[in-house]
Parts: C-alpha cells; structure tokens; sequence
C-alpha cells in the first residue's frame, strides 16, 4: 500500500523497469492494528517523502535539481 504513495507524486509511476521500491520493517510490538488505516498512512509518508527527497535534492553536474529552478 506504501507504493500508493508514488502514484500521488510521480508521473508516471508504476511502469515497466522504472525501479520503484518500498522497503518497510516492523517490530510487531503494536497489536490490533488496523490495516487499512497503517497502509492508509504508509501511502501518505511515501509521498512526502518522495516530495521531500525532490525540494531537497542538490544538482550534480548535467542534472539539475528542483532548486535551481527557482
């Protein structure tokens, strides 16, 4: 459900060999969880941190970051 989250910020997302991966670890110390709710917010923190990844990215030569644009 976390990969959700890059279809909310990346266009196009989910294509053939684009390399799009979520590893997610867990303690298994909360019990009774809901779900829904945990991949509900797994979506939401991939998203910002993909956005986040992106305004805070530095330029390398021949690649141009989002600051450079401003």
């Amino acid at each position: 459900m976390a990969h959700d989250g890059f279809a909310r910020c990346i266009n196009p997302a989910h294509i053939p060999f684009d390399g799009d991966t979520v590893f997610a670890l867990s303690t298994e110390s909360l019990t009774g969880a809901n779900l829904g709710q945990v991949g509900a917010l797994a979506a939401e923190v991939t998203t910002r941190a993909v956005i986040r990844a992106v305004l805070q990215a530095a330029s390398i030569p021949g690649y141009p970051s989002h600051s450079d644009f401003k």
